[in-house]
């Protein structure tokens, strides 16, 4: 499976920037410092980039779309977003950038987390080489916890450095690539510490919504594009709500059964989750992107990556078409500012969107 925007986009924060910072575990900090300079060193301008290497047609396409996209996100969506950022390239010499470690307890939808400056506690762990993720999930038996890893095309650094367009993102179909342009930049505009769920599930509600306004403006109403983009996202909503469904039901089932649940038990009842989808969901969508979902080894680690993304859409899109916001993006954008103060934004949103 090949990981995109849509269903678990893998458009990922990595911990890159954390060579300004002290770290207990030095040799994950150097390693992680090694990669990001690494990064930084081998960075070219877009420009550059165009003459130097033997891009398809399509590849160039997309790199001559970013400077469209950060425009837009500018001038239309009126982003705040700085002006160097995605000026640059870097060609890999590998698929992903890096790989992210997720770990859940075994019997309970409870991520194992990390704590770092500036994001607070995240409930994974990026590195740059994947034998290093590899080598960290094996110090977690695997009888107390399940374990996730997952190779990652792209991720912000919060404006701590000037990011580059990665090799890896070019991977992506065309439309994909915009969201996940989108995608990063919200997250330089808005980041509450301590919350990524909230922060992932905001910033793929904004690359979806903005992308939808980005091809309306630039090809019109009848944009193949965005059609295609309107079905991905009746899809997604669709998904999102069979997944948080899914997800509650689980973790109710963990709590009821506390201290009787067996790796057998654990396995019929996760497998009855993709069951459900493949009779009652998936028949209901228009797009391919979910086909994989029926077929794919599921645990508890890589069910929270779907809570981290796909968890209660329909909340957003409630608040986003409210008379409050009346599908306005900045307008969107502004209000979510509303709850950075708060001590969980996702149970402020919540109780905002139950009163609207």
């Amino acid at each position: 499976m090949k990981l995109r925007c849509s269903p678990i986009n893998s458009i990922f924060l990595c911990f890159s920037f954390f060579l300004l910072t002290a770290c207990s575990n030095l040799g994950y900090f150097w390693s992680v410092s090694r990669g990001q300079m690494k990064l930084l060193k081998g960075k070219v301008s877009i420009e550059e980039a165009l003459e130097k290497y033997d891009f398809t047609e399509e590849q160039k396409t997309k790199l001559k779309l970013v400077s469209e996209i950060k425009s837009f996100s500018k001038q239309k969506l009126q982003m705040d977003i700085d002006e160097d950022i995605y000026s640059s390239y870097v060609q890999l010499d590998r698929p992903y950038v890096t790989y992210l470690l997720r770990v859940s307890l075994a019997y309970e939808l409870k991520a194992y987390e990390w704590s770092f400056p500036f994001t607070g506690s995240v409930p994974y762990k990026g590195f740059f080489d994947k034998k290093k993720a590899t080598k960290e999930a094996k110090t977690f038996p695997k009888e107390n916890y399940d374990v996730y890893i997952r190779g990652v095309t792209a991720y912000s650094t919060l404006g701590w450095f000037e990011d580059s367009i990665l090799s890896s993102m070019l991977s992506y179909e065309e439309r994909d690539f915009v969201v996940m342009i989108f995608h990063e930049l919200a997250h330089t505009v808005l980041f509450f510490k301590d919350n990524v769920n909230f922060n992932e599930r905001f910033a793929e509600f904004v690359g979806r919504k903005a992308t939808l306004s980005f091809y309306l403006e630039k090809e019109g109403e009848k944009s193949e594009n965005l059609q295609r983009m309107l079905f991905d996202w009746e899809d997604q909503i669709t998904f999102s709500s069979f997944m948080t469904q899914e997800y509650n039901n689980l973790n109710e089932w963990y709590k009821t059964n506390k201290g009787k649940v067996t790796p057998e038990t654990k396995q019929k009842r996760i497998r009855k989750i993709q069951v459900r989808f493949l009779t009652e969901i998936h028949p209901k969508l228009k797009t391919e992107n979910y086909n994989y979902f029926s077929n794919i080894e599921l645990n508890n680690a890589k069910l929270l990556s779907y809570r981290s993304y796909n968890f209660n859409m329909e909340e957003f899109e409630k608040l986003f078409n409210s008379s409050k916001i009346n599908k306005n993006i900045k307008a969107f954008i502004d209000y979510c500012f509303r709850f950075k103060d708060e001590e969980n934004p996702e149970v402020a949103l919540t109780q905002t969107v139950n009163k609207l």
